[in-house]
């Protein structure tokens, strides 16, 4: 049963930072802190492929976050 929940784990972990890394993002990275690059609005709304990845990021997080604990706990 741990190794199971050892390998949902390390598939939950690989899966959320793929979700994370896959999502576009709402800056122009360090010249957008300075001022440089173009502004993006922020009051848009999300659409499509970015607001399918956010969900999937939460859920997959949730679901990380409860097998771990429940690893934690079995591991004695």
């Amino acid at each position: 049963m741990i190794t199971a929940l050892v390998v949902l784990d390390v598939v939950l972990c690989v899966a959320m930072m793929a979700a994370i890394l896959l999502q576009t993002g709402y800056s122009a990275g360090i010249s957008g802190a300075f001022g440089g690059g173009t502004q993006q609005s922020y009051g848009g709304k999300k659409r499509g492929v970015d607001e399918l990845l956010e969900r999937v990021t939460v859920v997959t997080a949730v679901v990380f976050a409860i097998v771990t604990l429940l690893l934690t706990h079995l591991w004695r």
